[in-house]
């Protein structure tokens, strides 16, 4: 019996060390709580849903990334994803980054350029390389993602947390392209940077929306686009054009992660770290993995759906289009110091 009372003692004894310890050191037995949250917006310059083809979307990396910083800060910065126009348009929501009146944005350097020439570099050169996977070393690799984070916290009050990737951009077109001959005087839907690109192989720009482009396929008012392959799927454009060619225009067409730089000095270090991460693998999940899959889904599925034509260019030939844009590429370098050094570390990895 006094055994009995002597070992019920005990038990009582160290369910009550339990509770004081949990009382005092809760952590100790269950993360603690954060002691402040950090409660940001993002909007993202891409729609629902998340996910395309299987693989995240524009708007799917945005919303993924927060789960998982939200997930390993438990909770300390919660952001919240919104879609495009949602809180600004699209073309305003670069301003309102840097004012403040949003603390994040997922948005694309063309966006930008009216604010940021070095934006105009983000998604590379053109014909500077011939996949996403080529791309990934410059933007993982070099000092390409440092030098335009220079730009945006020096020009733009924000802070570039890093770039992944949407898609390819390719030409769309009634016909094949075997050679540049084959562009000369077609009619190919493009605007801003993509215009000139066309004018350079000797085609003639058409500045339509994107709304307005299988219309203008059907009827044959305009006889290509420059757009992303998966396009030929999600829009149904294969319906109306047929060709694709190969090596893309541009490899990458990259997303970038800002920050406005007061909401990120605000940060604290941890947090800073862990965004950062996620982003960083997500942009080597996009040019590592979804970059590749979505161009080999729109190839197939292409020629599977639709009878679509993947036309790819010999060494020599690519090689001809990659010269055609090089006046191009001497433009842009002159904009700025920064956007020199841009160009320079593209050529340098220029196939």
């Amino acid at each position: 019996m006094e055994r009995k009372k002597i070992w019920t003692g005990l038990v009582v004894l160290m369910v009550s060390v339990f509770f004081i310890l949990w009382a005092g050191n809760p952590q100790a037995f269950a993360q603690a709580k954060p002691s402040k949250v950090f409660q940001w917006k993002i909007q993202s310059a891409w729609p629902p849903p998340e996910k395309f083809m299987g693989y995240w979307s524009g708007f799917g990396q945005t919303a993924e990334i927060v789960r998982r910083v939200k997930e390993r800060t438990q909770g300390g910065l919660d952001i919240k994803p919104f879609p495009p126009d949602a809180l600004f348009k699209v073309l305003e929501a670069p301003d309102a980054l840097k004012r403040g009146g949003i603390e994040m944005l997922c948005s694309s350097g063309p966006y930008h350029v009216n604010i940021l020439p070095e934006s105009l570099l983000e998604w590379g050169l053109p014909y500077g390389t011939k996949g996403s996977q080529e791309t990934a070393k410059i933007i993982l690799e070099s000092e390409f993602v440092s030098v335009l984070r220079k730009a945006y916290a020096e020009k733009h009050n924000a802070y570039l947390v890093g770039l992944g990737s949407a898609s390819s951009y390719n030409y769309i077109t009634r016909f094949p392209i075997q050679k540049m001959e084959d562009l000369k005087g077609k009619k190919i839907r493009a605007t801003g940077t993509s215009a000139k690109i066309a004018t350079a192989h000797g085609a003639v720009p058409v500045s339509l929306a994107g709304a307005e482009q299988y219309m203008a396929l059907q009827r044959g008012t305009v006889d290509g686009t420059i757009f992303p392959p998966y396009a030929g799927l999600s829009y149904k454009m294969f319906e109306v054009a047929k060709h694709i060619s190969w090596p893309p225009i541009y490899s990458a067409a990259n997303i970038n992660f800002l920050v406005n730089m007061n909401a990120w000095n605000q940060l604290p270090k941890e947090y800073q770290a862990i965004l950062q991460e996620e982003t960083a693998k997500m942009a080597q999940y996009t040019f590592q993995e979804s970059g590749p899959a979505l161009e080999k889904i729109s190839r197939e599925e292409g020629k599977k759906q639709y009878n679509a034509e993947s036309t790819f260019l010999s060494d020599a030939e690519f090689a001809r289009f990659q010269k055609a844009t090089m006046p191009l590429w001497e433009e842009w370098e002159k904009k700025s110091p920064y956007c020199a050094q841009l160009v320079k570390i593209a050529k340098e990895y220029a196939k």
